[in-house]
This record gives structure tokens, sequence and C-alpha cells, in this order.
């Protein structure tokens, strides 16, 4: 997964800002995996805000390896129950038997702190929407694993029910990015139950100066 790091400071003099969504939104916060032949690994950590201005912190599994993400920035997306999503479906350039089969591979994660399943799965579902991925760890291990398990999910995704999944959420962008610029797309299970509301506005106090934005790209590849 690319990731982009962009850090904003702007203060405003005496200014009300409001905010009024219409989609839920989703901000990148942090990085809770670990790093697996050099990418992170599940989990990501998250802020997502939903239509009613709630916000709720999520951790989650990015779908697409060649996609990015902004580190900080919050996206517009629309938030979809993998329950709802039928194999012919295509959403956002993917097909519906992808989400499936990585619904299905997201609830091997295992329930305990990182190992080396974690690494296995998350790599199985990047292979998902894009089978050409190769792995280069050393013993190889990682990626016949992987490879096992997204052959396993194709298999199996025909033949599961709706009720399997539940609690599967996916966050799917909102906007015409253009190729190349797709924001990543993100699942989570369960449905995470705490929840803080945001303030419809706040008070920001300064004297009109503009902080430095500081752009950072990564690419994938070993560093």
């Amino acid at each position: 997964m690319r990731l982009k790091t962009v850090v904003v400071a702007l203060v405003f003099s005496l200014i009300f800002v409001s905010r009024v969504s219409y989609a839920d939104t989703v901000e990148m916060t942090g990085l809770g995996g670990q790093n697996e032949d050099y990418e992170y690994v599940y989990p990501y950590l998250f802020q997502v805000t939903g239509p009613d201005g709630v916000n709720q912190a999520v951790a989650m599994s990015c779908l697409n390896y060649d996609r990015g993400v902004d580190y900080q920035v919050p996206w517009d997306v629309t938030a979809i129950n993998v329950s709802t999503i039928a194999p012919s479906d295509t959403i956002d350039g993917e097909s519906g038997i992808d989400f499936i089969a990585d619904a299905y591979l997201y609830q091997q994660y295992p329930a305990t702190d990182w190992n080396q399943q974690t690494a296995d799965v998350q790599f199985a579902i990047w292979s998902i929407m894009d089978p050409s991925l190769t792995y280069d760890n050393t013993d190889g291990a990682l990626d016949a694993n992987a490879q096992a398990l997204a052959a396993q999910a194709l298999l199996i995704a025909p033949t599961l029910l709706p009720s399997d999944f539940a609690n599967v959420m996916v966050y799917v962008p909102l906007g015409d990015y253009g190729p190349g610029n797709e924001p990543q797309i993100f699942m989570t299970d369960p449905i995470p139950s705490a929840s803080v509301p945001e303030p419809t506005s706040l008070v920001l106090l300064g004297t009109g100066l503009f902080g430095a934005v500081a752009l950072m790209r990564r690419k994938h590849g070993k560093a």
C-alpha cells in the first residue's frame, strides 16, 4: 500500500468552523501492525466519522496493494456491509466475489496480538485484488502461505451466505480520483460499538499564520 504523509497546520483568527457531513469519512491515524517484507500489515488505525458527526476509532485492513492513502487527511467513503454484496457485483472496479473472499480472509486474522498468521492473511487479502503480487521474504513461507489462503478464500467465497458477514464493513472511496490516485479500500469487522460525538463547531484562535505543509510519498518496494 502506498503511504503518503501530509501534515497541515492552519491557524485562523477568531473563526468558527462548522463540520457538516453528508457521507462517512475515514482518516488514517496510525499504524498498529508490524513491518513484514518491508510492508506494514494489519491493523491500520482509523477514525471513522459518520453522517451524524460521530467519531469511531477503528482498526482496519486495506484491500488493494496498489492504491495509496493520505495519512491524517480524511476522505469521503461509502460504507457497505459485505452481506449486501453479491458475487456478480462490481464495486469501485473490483468484483463482488473479491470483496466476499477478502471478508472471509479478514475473519482469519488471529484474535491475539500480531503473529505470522497476521502477515499471511494481510498478503493473501492483497493478492485477491492484485493477483500478480509476489513477496520476497527470506524463507518463502509467507509467499506460499498467503497464496494458499487466497486460493482457499476464492474457492469458498461463492458458497458463503450473507449471514456469514453480518458485521463486516468495507469503506469504498467516493468521487472520481483518476487512475493511480484512488484512495484505498478498507475493511473492518466487527462494527465498533464505542463512539465519541464530535462537536458541531470549534473555535480556533490565532494571528492568521499558516503553518508549514510537508508531503512525503512512499512507494512500494524494498527500502
